[in-house]
């Protein structure tokens, strides 16, 4: 994990549990099936009393919880019905960074990933991959990299038309072009998941949002079908009865350094009074949900009823991975950074305390520290449902 405090071990279990999540969904996901291997391995080692890894406190005083855990994630990733083949070149450029973007992204979607180095792996343990997965993402490798390029031939005659593919730079001086390369993809009937990624700048916390934007757009093509069949198996009545649970609209505006997002809300509850709190419901495909970190501030931004409409159509607004969501919209900055929707009837100024995972959502509780209502007679625009098993 990626945290820092005064303690050489893992004492405060509740403290670290966060960071010790954040970096596996991130950096050891994408390679589930060579944890459970390794794992497997030092479960022969017998009594393990310490594992020293290289960020974060030793694991001493709950080993065997953190063990369990990457057991569980590991094993439900690698039995992910729809797995998504990134193949990249590491070591080289920006490459694996980019492609963990990518990868955490598609793993919000519920769907699996498993990350290949196309200048290491043999042709056959590629074909195979890629003959078993639904969609394709290829880093392009440097035009010298004659083992990547043999790879990536290798790619092309196993393909078939019912997956999709999406295609990034590394930004390491000399990719290979991308043009080429889809322009064979599309002959061979494969649908573009997401437009092509073209970095000709150092990578900055932006790009690597716009790969993570990509990764989320590219797993939500995959899973739109069987989500449609789960919602017509839930039983008509139920579903009728649970969207009689009504909820006000909010929308999140939040900012982390150069990298900006918003969402429509509307499971939002006040959850405490001292301090003042309220939880929110945030799926984990939302692409919002990495600014929505324990310690991140954001604003929650209340609508209000009968001045709405155009505030909540932009919002919805399915947009192109990177594209400005507040583009046309008028806005103020709060005092902790994060954009104010000046047509809001309200906003409140909050910071993330904890978030607990509630299957295909995250419920995270906030505290707040400011806020004005910027109309005193203005009333919550709120949403009813006719039904309850989708927004």
């Amino acid at each position: 994990m990626h945290y820092c405090s005064d303690d050489t071990f893992d004492v405060n279990l509740e403290a670290i549990e966060p960071d010790f999540r954040f970096y596996y969904d991130c950096l050891m996901g994408p390679n589930s099936r060579s944890l459970l291997n390794a794992m497997k391995k030092m479960g022969e080692l017998g009594k393990i009393r310490i594992i020293a890894n290289g960020h974060g406190p030793l694991l001493y005083h709950h080993l065997d919880v953190l063990r369990e855990c990457y057991q569980g994630w590991s094993q439900r990733q690698a039995k992910a019905e729809t797995i998504v083949a990134l193949f990249y070149v590491s070591g080289y450029g920006h490459s694996e960074r980019l492609a963990q973007a990518i990868a955490q992204g598609v793993q919000k979607t519920e769907v699996g990933v498993e990350m290949i180095d196309l200048t290491s792996a043999e042709i056959q343990e590629i074909q195979e991959l890629a003959g078993r997965a639904a969609g394709i993402i290829i880093g392009m490798p440097p035009s010298a990299n004659a083992a990547a390029h043999a790879a990536i031939s290798s790619l092309l005659a196993v393909v078939k038309s019912k997956q999709v593919i999406g295609l990034f730079e590394c930004y390491g001086g000399d990719d290979e072009p991308i043009d080429p390369l889809r322009r064979k993809f599309l002959e061979l009937g494969i649908k573009e998941a997401f437009p092509a990624i073209r970095i000709k700048e150092t990578p900055t916390k932006a790009t690597h949002q716009l790969c993570e934007e990509a990764g989320t757009d590219l797993g939500q093509l995959l899973v739109r079908e069987r989500n449609i069949k789960q919602i017509k198996s839930i039983d008509a009545n139920l579903e009728k009865a649970l969207g009689r649970i009504s909820n006000g609209l909010y929308i999140i505006t939040s900012k982390k350094g150069d990298v900006q997002g918003a969402m429509l809300a509307s499971w939002v509850a006040q959850a405490s009074i001292q301090p003042l709190g309220f939880t929110v419901a945030v799926a984990k495909d939302r692409a919002i949900d990495s600014l929505m970190q324990v310690g991140d501030k954001f604003v929650l931004n209340v609508l209000e009823e009968g001045n709405y409409q155009e505030l909540k159509k932009q919002f919805l607004k399915r947009l192109q991975p990177g594209a400005d969501r507040f583009a046309g919209v008028k806005t103020q900055t709060a005092k902790n950074g994060s954009p104010i929707l000046t047509d809001a009837l309200a906003y409140m100024e909050c910071e993330v305390v904890s978030s607990i995972e509630c299957s295909d959502h995250w419920l995270v509780y906030c505290t707040v520290q400011d806020g004005r209502v910027s109309k005193p007679d203005g009333i919550t625009a709120v949403r009813h449902r006719k039904v309850g098993n989708y927004y």
